[in-house]
Parts: structure tokens; sequence; C-alpha cells
């Protein structure tokens, strides 16, 4: 299957297995990994190599416990540097993921991004 394949094609499941990595299984049978990379990126990857890079940027102080955090999707974007676009199931596991990592709240991006 093609990179573009994977990554507009659908999620049959989810598996965690710890709060910075998840197992994404296809239609096809195989499995890309999700991965929280560090605070603001989220990659997904198929047996270690990178397929699809998201990068958040924070809309709001970090710093205030008392308030959500908010963040954007600053990019998507392949690992050629190519602007990526994702499954709606990919996007939702990818956001959910995040919203989880960081409890965070995501905004809508510019149309700029796919």
């Amino acid at each position: 299957m093609l990179v573009s394949d994977m990554l507009t094609s659908a999620v049959n499941s989810v598996t965690q297995h710890n709060k910075k990595q998840y197992a994404l299984s296809l239609p096809d049978g195989q499995t890309l990994e999700l991965t929280v990379a560090d605070m603001f990126n989220v990659q997904l990857l198929q047996q270690g190599i990178l397929l699809a890079c998201v990068h958040f940027q924070p809309l709001s102080s970090l710093n205030n416990i008392e308030m959500q955090p908010l963040y954007r999707v600053a990019s998507l974007r392949t690992a050629a540097g190519d602007d990526a676009q994702l499954s709606p199931e990919l996007l939702a596991c990818v956001f959910a993921v995040y919203r989880y990592y960081t409890n965070g709240s995501i905004r809508p991006w510019r149309q700029a991004v796919k």
C-alpha cells in the first residue's frame, strides 16, 4: 500500500501501549504507530519509519494551570516535508490522542492546512 493510501485510509481499531504510543490497525491488516514525539508533535509511523507529522501550536499560556490549554494545527506534513492530507478517521485519532496527552482543546486550523 502506498503512503498516500495509508494516510487516507480508515482506521479499524486503536490500541494504547502507554500515554504516548498507540497502534492503529487499517482495514487491509497493516498497522501504523501513532506517537506523541514531544509536547507539540504527533507522528505517524510504519515499522519505525516516519510517514507524517502533525505539529500543534499553543494558542494559550501553558503556564496557567487553571485554564485548559488551547492548540491549533500548525502543520501537517509527510516525512518528505510535503503537505499531507489524512483521512477523517486518522485525523480524529491524532486529535483524540493529543487531547488526552495534553488535556487540551484543539481549535480549527487555517484553510492552508489540508
